[in-house]
């Protein structure tokens, strides 16, 4: 399984207004509703609202991600957001989270999206990258650096 694989170029959003966590959360969610309408907006953000409360998902280095399972679909989205200057989501490293990877999976999945997650911390982990991620601004080219990182 690969990160560039799973990421689906319509739902890789920049330039992210700075809100307060939750607000940030709803917006993020909201959009890939309007790209992918079969997915029930108050579903979603009842359920990675839930997951938020119980222990952020901000990990070090500006990543956070967002994550949770979902009935009633039948395949795993991953979105990415951007929001260049940042957002409290309270990280390890109490820097701004700037980059969010948003997953969205089956019910019926079991731990499928633990090894998302291993996934983007693999590629991520490296300090210099994020600079190099930021830097970026069109979703074929950030695709692209994805699976040239992986």
């Amino acid at each position: 399984m690969k990160l560039s694989e799973l990421m689906d170029q319509e739902l890789i959003f920049f330039n992210l207004p700075s809100l307060e966590k939750v607000d940030f959360l709803k917006k993020l969610i909201s959009l890939i509703v309007e790209r992918k309408s079969h997915l029930n907006e108050s579903i979603v953000s009842e359920l990675i609202l839930k997951r938020e409360e119980l222990c952020s998902t901000a990990l070090d280095n500006h990543i956070a991600i967002p994550h949770a399972k979902i009935p009633g679909i039948d395949k795993t989205y991953l979105s990415l957001g951007i929001c260049d200057s940042g957002i409290a989501f309270e990280s390890i490293d109490g820097l701004n989270t700037k980059i969010f990877i948003m997953i969205l999976h089956p019910e019926e999945t079991g731990n499928h999206h633990l090894e998302i997650l291993k996934l983007v911390s693999n590629l991520f982990i490296k300090k210099n990258i994020i600079a190099e991620f930021l830097a970026i601004k069109d979703s074929k080219d950030i695709i692209k650096y994805i699976k040239n990182n992986e």
